[in-house]
């Protein structure tokens, strides 16, 4: 494809300059993508890796017993491979930080791809600092700071588009293939976006539809999974799988449709002010929503299908959301460089809003947006100064509004900065995360060498080597249970390989990694129930059977500043380990000190002081029941 002098690559320019963008990206990277250690769909992820190093365990978890997500990933088979010669809070953490580094270097080769060089750059800095979250409840983003296959396959989705752009359609086929080994997921939701491109350059790529047909064979033919593309899923298991929010587009609330339509109107105004190659895109970014979505109330919210439901196609909406996020910057170029700041300040108004979540204002902002062209003709152009003022004059109330609140903040951390970084503090308003990038760009732009070798020294060097630093941002807690990895006795006895744990609170972590044990019950296991119906009535089951315990334990530590004696009672201990319809934890894990004598103790150590972060105690159901009978 050709490409004009104003469209070369980054490090084609002056090397200076180019050093100083890479480095100015790699800090907001870093500073703004903190690792905070094994968390959210990590610790599943790190559910995988022991079952494939230990089946004979972990196949009696309830996250295992009928099946995982896990199958369909190579995944967990790679990391369990690494895990023979790395201990596996080093992978997690060194593969965080790998991720994100890829995912960096992605957008810039799909981005630089599509838009001109400057206007691409505005575009990557936005990426890598504005709000990445989609979907549902805020519980995905894209180019997350933990240790998933997600984070790669978006990579590698980004890499096939940019290869894609340049003409190279086998090395963007290549990446393709192995994004789809790696989440399946996350790939078909791109291909959504990436179909529609390819149809625009070609409808002969319309015949692909063609594929379906073998699908509906042998959905027919009754095949697993593709069986379940036409099987209902049943009543009491639609009730627990709404309960998850993300699946069912119905129930979806205000907030989550709010980014969704603030990116449909960023993709329709690229799409009619940017033109071009990246207009394009954004026109098959709105057809991708359209299908996945379309879909998804179809299949999922009115059919209830299974593996509809499980494919959730609304996932479509993490690379729409990047081209939307794009799409900003890169019309905040446009209006600038056409000379009109003041539809620009309208634009990063709009963007607060949004995702500052104020619940007003924004609808008429977008209004005002829309018909700007027309508010400003002729005669009204004289507005364009007053309306500009007026726009500036509420982004700095919103800026003091939101320092006060900040400030409110850190003095109920007690100004610690491990609790409260000051750097994240001002970077986490959408309106400095990216101000202050855009106008270090400016002001390098306006500076002599000298200075600019100043403003690298003084300030961006300083700026990577602190963003480094303070990238692992692990609590102590955390840090002490992973330093314990492969600790089996840390409560000075050795559990039997097929015991099962109960911990409260939930630390799959604890469980999986440091005991390297089964873990009877949790709520994040109930992630896997979407793709296997065992896991949702087995999981209930259990919750019945520890709920007395899940609700005691939550009071005990809603009152432990005042009631530091709190315990749960000897009645939930015995209701959580008697025998019964369905199986019974051999272990209980607590942070209390309850009446009962328990078998061990772990003091999870402090890295800063001698004290203990926190003291768990393990419990054998065997000794509850016995006390309570003898009781």
């Amino acid at each position: 494809m050709h490409r004009s002098s104003a469209k070369a690559p980054l490090l084609q320019t002056p090397w200076m300059a180019a050093v100083a963008a890479i480095l100015l990206g790699l800090a907001l990277l870093l500073l703004l993508h903190r690792y905070a250690g094994i968390r959210h769909d990590a610790i599943l992820y790190l559910g995988e890796v022991q079952m494939q190093r230990h089946p004979e365990v972990f196949g009696r978890d309830l996250f295992f017993l009928y099946g995982s997500q896990g199958r369909y990933s190579l995944f967990p088979i790679l990391v369990a491979r690494l895990s023979a010669w790395f201990p596996l809070p080093d992978i997690f953490l060194w593969g965080t930080l790998l991720g994100l580094l890829l995912f960096a270097f992605a957008c810039w080769h799909a981005i630089s791809a599509i838009l001109p060089q400057r206007q691409g750059y505005w575009s990557w800095l936005a990426v890598l600092c504005l709000p990445s979250v989609y979907g549902a409840i805020i519980m995905f983003s894209y180019g997350e700071a933990f240790f998933t296959p997600r984070l790669f396959a978006e990579s590698l989705c980004l890499l096939s588009i940019g290869r894609l752009a340049r003409g190279r359609w086998r090395s963007a086929a290549a990446c393709l293939v192995l994004a789809s080994l790696l989440h399946p997921l996350q790939t078909i939701a791109a291909s959504l976006v990436l179909w529609p491109w390819l149809i625009a350059r070609d409808r002969r790529w319309l015949h692909a539809l063609w594929g379906l047909l073998p699908l509906l064979v042998l959905a027919y033919a009754g095949i697993t999974p593709f069986a379940d593309l036409l099987r209902q899923t049943d009543p009491q298991w639609l009730r627990s799988l709404q309960d998850s929010w993300q699946l069912y587009l119905l129930e979806w609330g205000i907030e989550d449709y709010r980014i969704l339509i603030f990116d449909v109107f960023l993709l329709i105004a690229a799409r009619l002010l940017l033109k071009g190659s990246f207009g394009i895109w954004c026109q098959s970014a709105l057809i991708g929503l359209a299908l996945g979505f379309g879909a998804t109330l179809l299949l999922a919210d009115g059919l209830h299908l299974i593996l509809p439901t499980s494919l959730q196609l609304w996932r479509v909406h993490w690379l729409a959301h990047l081209f939307a996020i794009a799409a900003f910057a890169a019309l905040l170029y446009r209006h600038l460089e056409e000379r009109d700041p003041a539809r620009a300040l309208l634009l990063m108004l709009l963007g607060q809003l949004i995702w500052g979540r104020m619940s007003i204002g924004w609808i008429e902002l977008m209004l005002i947006y829309t018909v700007w062209p027309w508010l400003i003709r002729g005669d009204r152009a004289r507005l364009k100064p007053l309306l500009g003022a007026l726009f500036a004059g509420i982004l700095l109330l919103l800026l003091t509004r939101h320092v006060m609140g900040e400030w409110e903040a850190m003095n109920a951390a007690a100004m610690r900065p491990d609790r409260y970084p000051l750097e994240v503090t001002i970077l986490s308003m959408p309106l400095l995360a990216l101000g202050l990038p855009l106008a270090g760009y400016w002001l390098w732009n306006r500076s002599t060498p000298a200075l600019r070798i100043g403003l690298t020294v003084a300030v961006l060097l300083p700026a990577n080597a602190w963003a480094a630093l303070t990238w692992d941002a692990r609590s102590q807690q955390t840090r002490a249970i992973e330093a314990a990895a492969g600790t089996q006795d840390v409560f000075g006895i050795r559990l039997s390989e097929h015991a099962q744990v109960f911990w409260e609170p939930e630390s799959l972590v604890a469980t999986w990694m440091v005991l390297g044990r089964a873990n009877y019950f949790s709520y994040s296991q109930f992630a896997g129930q979407m793709f296997q119906r065992g896991t949702f009535a087995d999981g209930r089951a259990r919750e019945n059977r520890m709920l007395p315990l899940l609700q005691e334990s939550k009071r005990c530590m809603q009152e432990s500043q005042r009631n530091p004696a709190c315990h749960v009672s000897a009645a939930s201990l015995h209701r959580a380990c008697m025998a019964g319809r369905s199986p019974h934890p051999d272990y209980i894990v607590l942070p209390y000190q309850q009446p009962q004598t328990a078998l061990g103790e772990w003091h999870v150590p402090s890295l800063l002081s001698p004290q203990a972060v926190v003291t768990f105690r393990i419990y054998a159901c065997r000794d509850l029941l016995t006390a309570h009978g003898n009781g």
